[in-house]
């Protein structure tokens, strides 16, 4: 069970926040554009070369700051629900309700944010995660299976980013002046019984006035050979209100000998 939670959590992460060139000059002020109360709610939606459509909502939020180890930490948190898509465009849901909230140093925030977001393994020093209703896990560096899983989603996957420009665009949350990059990639995964081999090419569009940067995102991701249509459109945002939905008292993961390699974790 918690292998499919965590794979669920990767592969949204992967298709939300794709990895950049550290050669580009970041274009999002994460730290300034996302106090901690803000958040934003975006609906992702895939169409397979069938044609069969899938979809997720994901908000993220900005919960919580804290000193260790005399940095600032900030707690991201995102939550997911994942649903079907009929012939006759009605809905429903696929799956339980996941959060995942990880606790990310400022320094890395501001040198990188759009890596720091994908990349969960490399940056979070602790990350809390509850499927549903089931308890809350906690997750630090060493834990084994959620560390391999996390490297699974960005051990290899770069983007390169190209400037557009700027121009207006009408979503769902309104219309922005915003910030448009072309980000081309591919990766090669590992994936406990078969080869991962994953091309993606996305249009990006993101403004400084919105928390967590990104406001649509439209292109196509090819796995395998068979391509998907992809498109993130921001529903709504704010700058102030939110709060964890992880209300419970979590408890440690307990390390799992042999799960480690599974995902090609240490």
């Amino acid at each position: 069970m918690m292998i499919r939670v965590l794979m669920s959590v990767v592969l949204v992460v992967m298709c939300v926040f794709p990895s950049v060139s550290k050669a580009e000059v970041s274009i999002l002020d994460f730290v300034a554009s996302s106090p901690v109360g803000s958040w934003q709610l975006r609906e992702q939606i895939s169409t397979n070369h069938k044609g069969k459509k899938t979809g997720s909502t994901i908000r993220t939020s900005m919960v919580g700051k804290e000193d260790r180890d005399g940095e600032t930490h900030y707690w991201v948190e995102m939550a997911m629900q994942s649903f079907k898509i009929s012939k006759k465009g009605k809905r429903k849901n696929k799956g339980k309700r996941v959060v995942m909230k990880s606790l990310m140093p400022e320094s890395q925030l501001k040198a990188d944010p759009e890596n720091v977001l994908s990349n969960l393994r490399n940056f979070s020093i602790e990350t809390i995660v509850q499927n549903g209703k089931q308890e809350p896990m906690r997750i630090t560096d060493s834990g084994g299976m959620f560390s391999g899983a996390m490297q699974l989603a960005n051990v290899d996957i770069e983007f390169d980013f190209e400037p557009m420009g700027t121009e207006t665009v009408t979503v769902a949350a309104g219309e922005f002046n915003a910030t448009k990059a072309r980000g081309v990639g591919s990766t090669e995964i590992n994936a406990i019984i078969k080869k991962i081999r994953v091309k993606s090419d996305m249009v990006h569009w993101y403004s400084n006035d919105i928390p967590f940067g990104l406001i649509k995102m439209e292109g196509t991701t090819t796995t395998n050979g068979k391509t998907s249509n992809e498109t993130t459109e921001l529903l709504e945002y704010g700058g102030s209100g939110a709060e964890t939905e992880i209300t419970r008292p979590a408890k440690d993961m307990p390390k799992t000998p042999g799960l480690e390699g599974l995902f090609g974790g240490a």
